[in-house]
């Protein structure tokens, strides 16, 4: 892989990306407080509570590090760097009012979508330009093209749903409840995460790369059971819901078989900071696809809320976090001190990430999650507030980090 500084966008560039991720991650820990973990997953609460971690936390932790990591991937520089001034502001403010869409007015739901959507579209069309002019394409190549893809539709799918909540269409909002969460979180998030980890567990795991012939089997199935769980509110049949759930299965399974093959490959077993997340992430990810598993035989719906539990703060949280205690010290030692090697001293990478609020905010996440988990298990809510106090000192450890990384070297 051949990386250039003329690949990736200007670290001062991303700094708001990196610093809202942060930022907003320790919001949605905070706001926990304000929600009641017995109510039921269509309550507005808690379907606010997901948009502002899912829309604060991960979309813009996937937009800074896709901004990053996509043109060094296929080897090309941006088509239009430039936008990404606006992206990041398009979202904050489409985030804001569907905040207060949910629990004030729900006719500014529409508003805020046409803002996240403006957001998205900007960020697709200058993903899609940058890849024209790739010089690799690989299955991963396409696995991003098709991940944005899926988030277009599932965005779109979201506004339709806005259009019903304020009565302007007359539509049966389950099925595309479903198909909209379904296109998000597992045709946009899951699959970027899997294709990006084909790159990042062998850089930073000292791994061998499976092929793209291997990760195309993953990739493919899981594709087909989005689209057809996209598909299902077209035809109003649960048949389509049904194969969807089989195919991601399916697909899954392949993944974490191609996954432990790049495990076992490694050179050498480093636990940093880094490790230990990647292992409570993945760790989350099995307890929550075995969730989802139980809850497809007995349609217990609280089951259903602790595997989401699980797979946005455990696999989704971690995985984020863990990467960009990797990411953002790689991006500023290349940037401001690779060019510095042959005149002076520079630090090495290691020394960019605080050697201690990493391992705070690690212990901190863990206990609260497996705290907050048991609590929604067991449905008592004061074990529940329990993990989220943790969580929430750990969301301030990380957001120290983060803006310490950034304070000292930038």
């Amino acid at each position: 892989m051949n990386v250039s500084p003329d690949f990736t966008p200007p670290i001062k560039l991303m700094k708001p990306y990196f610093l809202l991720t942060s930022f907003f991650y320790l919001l949605s820990m905070f706001w926990l407080f304000f929600i009641n973990p017995q109510n039921s997953l269509d309550d507005f609460s808690i379907i606010a509570w997901v948009h502002l971690y899912m829309l604060g936390f991960v979309m813009m932790a996937i937009f800074s590090a896709m901004a990053q990591l996509g043109p060094v991937v296929t080897e090309t520089r941006h088509h239009k760097v430039s936008v990404f001034k606006y992206i990041w502001i398009f979202l904050t403010l489409g985030l804001s009012l569907l905040q207060v869409g949910f629990y004030v007015d729900a006719k500014l739901l529409l508003y805020g979508g046409v803002l996240v959507l403006v957001a998205i579209l900007i960020y697709i069309v200058e993903f899609f330009l940058t890849l024209r002019n790739a010089r690799r394409k690989t299955t991963i190549t396409t696995a991003m093209k098709t991940s944005n893809f899926f988030l277009l539709l599932g965005i779109i799918y979201g506004l339709v749903m806005a259009l019903g909540f304020n009565s302007y269409l007359d539509i049966e909002t389950h099925s595309l409840l479903k198909a909209h969460t379904f296109g998000l979180l597992v045709g946009f998030v899951t699959l970027i995460i899997m294709g990006i980890s084909i790159i990042l567990v062998p850089m930073f795991g000292f791994s061998k790369r499976i092929s793209d012939d291997e990760f195309a089997k993953s990739f493919y199935t899981l594709s087909l059971g989005v689209i057809l769980m996209l598909a299902s509110p077209l035809f109003l049949t649960t048949l389509l819901e049904f194969a969807s759930y089989g195919l991601t299965i399916i697909a899954i399974l392949l993944y974490f078989f191609q996954l432990v093959k790049m495990t076992k490959s490694r050179k050498k077993v480093v636990h940093d900071i880094w490790a230990k997340s990647i292992y409570v992430g993945f760790s989350s990810f099995i307890a929550s696809f075995l969730l989802f598993i139980i809850y497809l035989i007995n349609q217990d719906a609280e089951i259903l809320k602790v595997a989401s539990w699980i797979m946005l703060v455990g696999f989704f949280g971690f995985l984020i976090i863990g990467n960009l205690y990797k990411i953002i010290p790689f991006l500023l030692w290349f940037e401001i001190y690779s060019p510095l090697i042959e005149e002076q001293n520079v630090p090495m990478l290691h020394e960019l990430l605080p050697s201690k609020l990493p391992t705070l905010q690690f212990i901190s996440s863990t206990i609260g999650l497996v705290f907050s988990s048991y609590g929604l298990l067991i449905r008592e809510p004061a074990i529940f507030y329990v993990g989220a106090t943790s969580l929430l000192l750990g969301a301030t450890f990380f957001a120290l980090t983060v803006y310490k990384m950034f304070a000292k070297n930038l």
